[in-house]
């Protein structure tokens, strides 16, 4: 599967130990793109079929699949 993009939301309790965290997620397959200490998020990409796996580590409140959209040109024929 492709690489997903992911971003992570950590109990309000387990923000003081981030790293610890980010290191499970890491174990877990989790290719860390940005750490948000102080509002205790993460950011990165995991292969889909580990996508599930992040959701169990200890910590972790929540996995949100980032979206992307995107806008047509100002002169497409779509506006």
């Amino acid at each position: 599967m492709a690489d997903e993009q992911v971003v992570i939301s950590v109990a309000d309790d387990q923000v003081d130990d981030m790293s610890s965290v980010v290191s499970a997620l890491q174990e877990a397959g989790l290719t860390v793109t940005e750490v948000l200490d102080s509002v205790g998020v993460v950011t990165g990409t995991v292969d889909g079929e580990a996508l599930s796996s992040l959701s169990t580590v200890p910590g972790v409140v929540e996995v949100e699949q980032s979206r992307v959209f995107e806008v047509p040109p100002p002169d497409s024929a779509v506006q």
